[in-house]
């Protein structure tokens, strides 16, 4: 059973008239061109409680003629400490405009406060076997994030992409701009949909890049549309490897679904939905990683899963964070039997990748039994938006214009190769230049624009 809540009031204030910030450098940056400032912001609609942004600008180097504001998701991460290492691929931009970005709201950073929480890496749980294995997930599960909500249960309860979004028109505001040019990459996107969807009026451009679509009037139907995204990764792979290798895959998820294979080199065991997680992940990495994929498979249909495993400290699937705003912005199971049904229809549209991606495997069993309740569930974007422009590599395109074709004129930038993050992580010259171009004049790309 997926729980449901009211839709988002549409808000439109008024724009004062701008208070004087006080522009400074950056506390421990003396080197480089950008400039912080203070802003303070309600903790919620109606609250008199205050939290201290951390806004940080790279003033036009021309005319100014507005603002651009970015997150560059995370979705937590010191944005200012991003936008100083990126600051070259605003060049164009800053002809004519500041860019603006701020440490987001809890997180560590230069905002206060922060929330006092584990924010390193978290292992993915498996499936339950039955309701009281999830009962018991959620149990453990309240438990973490009662240890990170005691520190501030207001803030806490705040922390999800509308509450960012109202943080960047309350940004807005203090600079003094009618309307907003807003770039949101890979979560960013997330809090860039909230913002149309609350300030539409808000808005004069927006552009997301490697973004999922947060904004499905169906959430399970997106599920399902995600689960077919990965598995058209995985038939790239089987269509450069050797013949059969496909037939060799199942047999090997099927045999570690019935008893994990031992990763000896470190020192873990790795189920079905975690080979497939590993193996995917391998495969969203284009040629470069497909000669070890296809050796990993190799070396574990002989008993050793090694080759599976990921970089870091840990060998499990997992993501960093510790889930705080996912578990607010995302629909949650609390019912075994409703999340096997996902599950089972997931492995019938992509058996080869499953449910084994974040958003059908991990949300929902780190966030059941989340002590706060979700605050900003996915839902469509108003019919009033100004045409959007988006861009999105092979695993990323398809979500990301799921989201850009629900507003009438926008465009989408296709790229034929793997990796995330076109616009800020990749700095791809040709995509940088059409959404400078965007921001700047509004005009958008032809249909159908490729950049490589």
């Amino acid at each position: 059973m997926i729980r449901t809540f009211l839709a988002l009031t549409v808000l439109t204030t008024p724009t004062p008239s701008a208070p004087d910030l006080t522009w400074a450098a950056c506390p421990g940056d003396t080197a480089s061109e950008l400039r912080c400032a203070d802003v303070p912001v309600a903790l919620a609609p109606g609250s008199d409680r205050k939290l201290t942004l951390k806004v940080a600008r790279l003033p036009a180097t021309g005319k100014k003629k507005g603002t651009v504001m970015v997150n560059f998701g995370g979705p937590q991460g010191d944005q200012i400490a991003i936008m100083r290492s990126v600051a070259k691929i605003f060049t164009k931009i800053r002809q004519s405009m500041d860019v603006v970005t701020w440490d987001p709201r809890g997180y560590p950073g230069l905002s206060t406060p922060v929330l006092q929480c584990d924010w390193g890496p978290l292992r993915t749980p498996a499936f339950p076997r039955d309701q009281a294995g999830l009962d018991r997930l959620a149990a453990t599960n309240k438990a973490r994030g009662d240890r990170c909500r005691d520190t501030d249960p207001a803030l806490f309860d705040h922390m999800d992409s509308a509450s960012d979004a109202r943080d960047a028109e309350a940004i807005r505001r203090a600079l003094g701009e009618d309307r907003m040019n807003f770039i949101g990459t890979s979560y960013g996107g997330t809090i860039a949909q909230a913002y149309a969807r609350q300030f539409p009026a808000r808005v004069r451009t927006m552009y997301v890049d490697g973004t999922g679509n947060h904004s499905a009037g169906n959430w399970e139907r997106e599920l399902t549309a995600m689960a077919r995204d990965r598995e058209r990764q995985m038939d790239r792979f089987f269509a450069w490897a050797p013949k059969g290798m496909e037939q060799r895959w199942r047999r090997l998820v099927a045999r570690a679904a019935k008893e994990p294979i031992p990763a000896p080199e470190v020192d873990a065991r790795y189920d079905g939905t975690q080979l497939r997680a590993l193996g995917s992940q391998k495969a969203v990495r284009g040629p470069a990683e497909w000669d070890a994929l296809l050796a990993a498979i190799r070396v574990a249909e002989g008993g050793d899963a090694s080759g599976f495993a990921p970089g870091g400290q840990d060998p499990y699937p997992g993501i960093m964070g510790g889930g705080v705003k996912e578990c607010l912005d995302f629909p949650r199971t609390e019912s075994r039997r409703s999340l096997a049904r996902t599950v089972r229809r997931l492995r019938q549209v992509a058996p080869n990748t499953g449910a084994a991606f974040p958003l059908a495997w991990h949300a929902p069993l780190t966030c059941a039994g989340w002590p706060a309740q979700v605050a900003n569930p996915p839902s469509p974007l108003p019919g009033k938006l100004p045409p959007m422009l988006g861009a999105g590599t092979w695993l990323d395109y398809a979500p990301t214009s799921r989201l850009v074709e629900q507003v009438r004129g926008s465009r989408m930038i296709k790229f034929d190769g793997p990796g995330h993050n076109l616009f800020a992580a990749m700095a791809n010259a040709c995509v940088i230049g059409h959404v400078s171009a965007y921001v700047t004049t509004g005009k958008l790309p032809p249909r159908g624009t490729e950049c490589s």
